[in-house]
């Protein structure tokens, strides 16, 4: 296990301040990307070269999935039921896998959600000036339908089959893991008419059983799992096991939260519900080997908060690693 990082560019400036924290790897979310083809190898290949010079490994990309719908909407048409455009778009995602294995690069992030992210006002703040991203189901329940017409689990479940069985063939000829981060948060069925089926374990357990192979798997984000479940400080070493042990996770998100299952807060790692070290002991159990990043961290703290943000929060990754390696 190592510390990574999904944010901050390969700018001179962003990769001296990972390699001050320790940081080993990184998940790239930020390469241009052009609709007729997907990526640029030879950029591909440029970050990842710049990145080691700072003894920085670029081991992940993401697939830009908000930016597939030829229309600008934050979700691909593939995941609408548009059958003709969304074979495209599996096409452009099959072609940046290859590209991405052409660039020498071992895996790739995505997501496979029917709508948008769902968050409610941010109060109260948290210690000192720190904001805190806020879900309570019940402050949400005046939101109208999504779509026009609702979205079924079926539906769902025969979509992301489809988008499956096109790219994991591809993705192992080429040797790239793919790691599916969750729908963030859970929602109960029918919520804006949608029935979101990969916001939990039970979701994520039948995903990897859909074309088996070992270049299919997850970005296990703990707290999305904790956001998801009635007790996460017990429930979300279990989930790491069930995954982990056959060989399922590919990328880590180690955060925190208070709260759980429809109502909870975003917050610092050592401050939240969850045992963080019994989580990287269930990490360390498994084999985990791969990338353990910050995902993101609480708002606040002025024109520098957000680097302080991440600092702490390597910090605090590092720290538990050296915890469970020790022992």
């Amino acid at each position: 296990m190592h510390v990574g990082t999904q944010q901050f560019s390969t700018s001179d400036e962003d990769l001296t301040f990972l390699a001050r924290y320790g940081v080993r790897a990184k998940n790239e979310n930020n390469i241009e990307f052009h609709r007729e083809y997907g990526w640029d190898v030879a950029e591909l290949a440029a970050k990842k070269e710049k990145c080691a010079r700072y003894g920085i490994d670029m081991e992940m990309v993401a697939i830009p999935m908000a930016a597939l719908n030829i229309d600008g909407g934050p979700t691909p048409d593939f995941m609408l039921g548009q059958s003709e455009r969304g074979d495209r778009e599996i096409e452009l995602v099959c072609n940046m896998i290859r590209q991405a294995a052409e660039a020498g690069i071992p895996a790739v992030k995505y997501y496979l959600c029917e709508m948008e992210n769902q968050r409610t006002q941010s109060t109260p703040p948290g210690r000192g000036d720190s904001v805190y991203s806020t879900w309570d189901l019940a402050a949400a329940q005046d939101r109208g339908p999504r779509y026009a017409e609702p979205v079924s689990e079926a539906a769902n479940w025969e979509r992301i089959t489809h988008f499956l069985e096109r790219v994991v063939p591809v993705a192992e000829a080429c040797r790239v893991r793919l790691a599916c981060h969750p729908c963030d948060p859970w929602l109960p069925p029918g919520f804006c008419g949608v029935d979101r089926v990969l916001g939990g374990f039970d979701g994520f357990k039948r995903f990897i059983e859909i074309c088996p192979s070992p270049y299919h798997g997850l970005n296990l984000c703990l707290g999305c799992m904790a956001e998801s479940v009635l007790d996460p400080a017990r429930e979300v070493p279990d989930i790491i096991r069930y995954f982990g042990s056959r060989g399922k996770i590919f990328h880590i998100h180690f955060r925190n939260i208070v709260g759980g299952r429809n109502r909870f807060q975003e917050v610092w790692p050592d401050e939240g519900v969850m045992n963080m070290h019994r989580n990287m002991q269930a990490l360390k159990e498994v084999g985990y080997r791969h990338m353990c990043v910050p995902d993101h961290v609480p708002g606040g703290g002025g024109p520098d908060g957000y680097r302080q943000g991440f600092a702490f929060a390597f910090g605090y990754i590092h720290a538990m690693i050296q915890a469970v390696m020790d022992q």
